[in-house]
């Protein structure tokens, strides 16, 4: 089974499991503080939910994804700042590995930039946001995503290292979604960030030297999530995030204020992806360009 598509249904879900035998309590409204009323009510636990979960991610073939992602880089030594919007529409298709991709992003005094891939086993193709011409990107770097994509670790894993985090976790309900939210913050997480991230590499890939000093130097200062999984269905249909951190790359200390939030729909909805004929017979192949 495709293990990218497992951990999108489950590998966030699995942080709440250190209250694995709570059942889901009415959500609490941000506004009035208050539990909102719930008629469908369900009595199942948290784990019980995940198993749910895991069982339905084995038929996710495809799905549809909105993300919105605020972000704010610093840099204090230099003096930079660099605040950036982007907004993003993927479809995928599992099997065969195929995705189509539209990101904006905006970056303030950084300039606006636009870009659009096609990745199916008939090539990889990009929009040159500059001439708005189409590329085709050597092979290797389908075969190099595919394998990226499909062949991560598993994430169902070690609950043990979860149950410092009971405390952290809420588990909570409405008719139509169980809501499960993480917020957390400290040396703990940013001990576990690092663990899970390190177990997690995609299938023959390892980390570098720099990719690990920068691993060593993170500090996550705080981070929350919130999960919203379909009560019928038990897919996940959407996700927000904040997470604080700071990092250190090549001896200058970085912060990251990063906000996303994702909508998942569309599964197993989506049959093909196909690249538009113009773009096959049009695009200009990077190889022949730089005359290799």
């Amino acid at each position: 089974m495709n293990n990218w598509m497992k951990g999108i249904a489950a590998g966030i879900l699995v942080l709440g499991l250190g209250a694995c035998g709570k059942t889901a309590e009415p959500k609490t409204d941000p506004d009035t503080g208050k539990k909102v009323e719930v008629q469908n009510k369900s009595d199942m636990t948290a784990q019980e939910v995940y198993e749910k979960v895991m069982a339905v991610s084995e038929e996710q073939k495809s799905m549809h994804a909105k993300m919105d992602i605020d972000q704010l880089i610093k840099v204090p030594s230099q003096e930079f700042e660099m605040n950036s919007k982007i907004n993003m529409d993927m479809d995928m298709v599992m099997e065969p590995l195929s995705m189509y991709q539209k990101m904006n992003m905006d970056m303030g005094e950084q300039g606006k930039m636009d870009m659009e891939i096609y990745m199916t086993d008939a090539g990889f193709f990009m929009k040159d946001p500059e001439s708005g011409d189409w590329i085709k990107l050597p092979n290797e770097m389908y075969e190099e995503m595919s394998g990226q994509l499909s062949g991560g670790a598993d994430p169902t894993l070690d609950m043990n290292m979860f149950k410092e985090f009971t405390d952290d976790f809420k588990f909570e309900q409405t008719d139509d979604a169980y809501i499960l939210t993480l917020s957390a913050a400290g040396d703990k997480f940013s001990k576990l960030f690092k663990k899970v991230a390190t177990e997690n590499m995609p299938a023959g890939m390892e980390m570098n030297e720099e990719q690990a000093e920068v691993m060593e130097n993170m500090e996550v200062k705080s981070l929350e999530y919130e999960i919203f999984i379909d009560k019928k269905t038990f897919y996940t249909n959407a996700f927000n995030m904040k997470m604080d951190m700071t990092m250190e790359v090549e001896g200058e200390e970085m912060h990251i204020d990063q906000k996303v939030k994702a909508d998942i729909s569309k599964i197993n909805e989506i049959d093909t992806i196909k690249i538009p004929q113009e773009i096959l017979d049009n695009a200009v192949d990077i190889n022949e360009s730089m005359g290799q």
